[in-house]
């Protein structure tokens, strides 16, 4: 075992090995993976990608919320779930590799109001407060630390003077600096392939797409397609912890999502430029006109621009694929309205050594509830609250909601597995 690989944490003694089939080996699948192996499994992990972690949680920006982004949500359900995630996401994730969050976090988030946001810099101090509340309540009962930076969840409203230097005063109403971060969500999937690929009792099946799942005797038989064939595999136990694909497998095991949905496709474009953490800093635009940018000092430049960014959008129970749709030249024209959309809202970004930088033009689906867009303040794409696991007998299926959640859903799926409730 190489010696980047920690020792897997254990959990108490079973009382039999199960055989379980995942299907997705996305964050919280690869995850679920490790933890159900620690505990003495043995996993198929199914993916129909040529390696794990490769889509959704490979190519977002990395945030761990703290809750702030989701002030349209006034009743504080989605902030009081991503601080949950929040508080055990370094917690959980050391169980599986080797992970320091300040080793690849990017510099502290500032939340920018748009001119013409659905929320105004009034509500949005009340919303960040309430958040805040919310995160010392729940520290302080359960002894954890945010990502073990010792930053809390803290925020400051900036004068204009303060960010006039970066910012183009004119877009923006408001801006607030927090201590919020993102981690490298491409570093954390690179140790997540690394232990997969040495942990004996996961079998990861790269290029199998999983078709349906169906009930039989002892347990349930998983019928996949790889290279051209279609198979059937048995197992006891099933999780699935696709994306994209998710619904049309539950469907036939009795699992509806519990209102309508939207699939969409979003770039998330990463510059391969080495900043200072002083450059530039990190910053989300809210609430109507969306975007992120994230330096992760020394490691690059993640961009994204809401709607140019936003190619795709399906009520479809298995959206296009979006991800085969696009040519590099038009992978390529995606970031470059992105970047110049925020070049107008941010003059630093107009440097030669960042228009001239090498880039990942990387698309995922994102899959939420609603019918409506992010520009409706009725939408509830404005919510993560309505999410997790369902499980029917032995099969469990998990809507993971946002990364931050990844490594606290993995926890709880593999609970539910071994009938421990959660």
């Amino acid at each position: 075992m190489p010696a980047s690989v920690p020792p897997r944490a254990r959990s108490a003694p079973i009382s039999s090995e199960r055989h379980v089939a995942i299907i997705g080996a996305g964050g919280v699948g690869a995850c679920t993976a490790l933890e159900l192996a620690s505990r003495g499994h043995r996993v198929d992990l199914y993916e129909e990608m040529p390696e794990a972690v490769s889509r959704a949680s490979f190519v977002n920006e990395g945030k761990i919320h703290l809750g702030f982004l989701y002030a349209v949500d006034e009743s504080l359900r989605t902030a009081s779930q991503l601080i949950e995630g929040a508080l055990v996401f370094e917690e959980n994730l050391r169980r599986w590799i080797p992970f320091t969050a300040a080793d690849v976090a990017s510099t502290p988030f500032h939340y920018c109001v748009h001119r013409g946001s659905l929320r105004d810099a009034e509500q949005l101090t009340t919303h960040y407060q309430r958040c805040a509340a919310r995160y010392r309540e729940r520290a302080r009962a359960t002894g954890r630390d945010y990502l073990r930076l010792g930053v809390g969840s803290r925020f400051t409203q900036l004068k204009e003077e303060e960010y006039a230097d970066w910012l183009t005063p004119e877009y923006f109403s408001a801006v607030f600096r927090t201590t919020e971060h993102a981690v490298d969500p491409r570093a954390i999937a690179r140790s997540l392939r690394e232990a997969l690929a040495v942990e004996p009792r996961i079998t990861l099946r790269p290029e199998h797409r999983v078709e349906g799942v169906r009930p039989v005797r002892g347990g349930y038989r998983v019928r996949f397609v790889h290279d051209g064939a279609t198979r059937e595999e048995h197992c006891t136990d099933v999780v699935n912890a696709s994306w994209h694909g998710r619904l049309p497998i539950d469907r036939p095991l009795g699992i509806e999502p519990p209102e309508p949905w939207l699939h969409r496709y979003k770039f998330g474009n990463r510059l391969h430029v080495r900043l200072s953490a002083g450059a530039l800093p990190s910053c989300t635009c809210v609430q109507g006109p969306f975007g992120d940018i994230v330096n992760f000092p020394g490691r690059g430049l993640f961009l994204s621009w809401y709607p140019v960014g936003r190619t795709g959008s399906s009520t479809a129970e298995t959206p296009p694929d979006w991800h085969s749709a696009y040519t590099p030249e038009q992978r390529r024209e995606v970031f470059e309205r992105s970047l110049a959309q925020w070049q107008r809202r941010c003059p630093p970004l107009r440097a030669p050594e960042i228009t001239g930088a090498p880039v990942d033009p990387e698309g995922a689906v994102i899959y939420a509830l609603g019918a409506t867009d992010v520009d409706d303040g009725d939408s509830r794409l404005h919510d993560r609250f309505e999410i997790g696991i369902q499980t029917r007998d032995r099969y469990h299926s998990v809507d993971t909601g946002k990364f931050t959640l990844v490594p606290y859903w993995a926890m709880r799926v593999a609970n539910r597995v071994e009938g421990l409730g959660a």
